[in-house]
């Protein structure tokens, strides 16, 4: 980790991370800093690139996505670009796709209406090369646990 990010720093971006609803003040309360201090710190490191972004994490069933899936997509010559249109064509949200190592290979992180439009899906994937799919059962905030 950059030298620019201290140990103050990293307790304040792991509680956030923890509990991103908390106000500056209670992050401040952890870390034995005023909550505008804890604001300059977030604005510093905003600053330095280090802090991209703020999200909030959806319960996805809510909203009508009640598969969860992971797919490692290896696609064939000539395919690359195609996947994303596939995943427009079922009733379905990207929540990540990341290029990753191998050879025009990508990880999908989707949620699936239900399984009917997943495996819609999985023959349009094949028509575009090898893949990989795991459901997720749980999300497990901490792995130790």
């Amino acid at each position: 980790m950059p030298e620019k990010i201290d140990e103050t720093d990293r307790r304040i971006l792991e509680y956030l991370h923890k509990n991103s609803r908390a106000t500056m003040k209670d992050v401040g309360k952890r870390v034995n800093l005023t909550g505008q201090a804890v604001r300059n710190r977030l604005q510093r490191l905003e600053d330095l690139g280090i802090l991209k972004s703020y999200t909030i994490n959806i319960d996805c069933p809510v909203f009508g996505y009640k598969v969860h899936a992971l797919l490692r997509l290896h696609q064939k010559q000539g395919t690359t670009g195609d996947a994303r249109r596939l995943f427009d064509a079922v009733d379905c949200r990207i929540l990540h796709c990341y290029r990753i190592t191998g050879e025009r290979a990508l990880a999908v992180d989707a949620v699936f209406a239900d399984m009917d439009a997943l495996q819609a899906l999985l023959p349009r994937l094949e028509a575009l090369g090898r893949y990989e799919l795991h459901i997720v059962l749980e999300e497990v905030r901490d792995p130790d646990e």
